[in-house]
């Protein structure tokens, strides 16, 4: 596995490999599309920095971006996805400010500011990792804010996100919350705004 992620590592530093990504072009689309012109964003679960660089070029040129992942090291005390993903951002030419927290998301809680008009959350895909991350980051959203929760739905090319506890306490919690309106579902994407 190892020799994996170093293999992996290489070809995109020398362009023979591109950063990976578990979102769809057409959930990037749709993350492009409600990101844009926000001035604060989050992102939990930044993985190899695709929807990083997506979202930074989306949101406003002043904004900031707060990019939250644990980042966990490997046996050699390296994470090859933050590497990645921070080579990646720099090549994209980011324009506005990313702000990398290399925590938890529930630790990390405490390091972003209220009033975010736009998060995506694409972490802790468990029950209680995104039962979290909705109780810890939903009331930062301001109103008319948006909320984009990926592995949520069932996609027609992955019935398997169907055992994902990010799907069932979408559907039994998340979809009925007063406070949000589902806007669009887009593969395994659920797009909620607060009211």
């Amino acid at each position: 596995m190892i020799g994996n992620a170093i293999a992996h590592f290489v070809k995109c530093i020398i362009g023979l490999d591109k950063p990976h990504s578990q979102t769809t072009l057409a959930e990037q689309h749709t993350i492009a599309k409600y990101s844009s012109n926000a001035l604060l964003a989050v992102e939990i679960g930044v993985y190899e920095g695709v929807n990083t660089a997506i979202m930074g070029n989306s949101i406003n040129k002043t904004g900031t971006l707060y990019a939250i992942d644990p980042f966990f090291k490997g046996k050699l005390g390296i994470c090859y996805h933050e590497k990645i993903a921070r080579r990646h951002v720099k090549a994209s030419r980011v324009s506005c400010n990313v702000t990398y927290i290399a925590k938890l998301s529930f630790d990390a809680v405490n390091d972003i500011p209220d009033n975010v008009d736009f998060i995506f959350v694409d972490g802790d895909h468990s029950e209680d990792g995104i039962r979290k991350d909705w109780a810890l980051y939903a009331p930062k959203i301001k109103p008319g804010g948006i909320i984009a929760l990926h592995d949520t739905s069932i996609p027609v090319h992955d019935a398997t996100v169907a055992n994902l506890g990010s799907h069932k306490y979408f559907v039994e919690h998340i979809v009925n919350d007063p406070n949000f309106k589902l806007l669009e579902t887009v593969d395994s994407l659920n797009i909620m705004q607060r009211k």
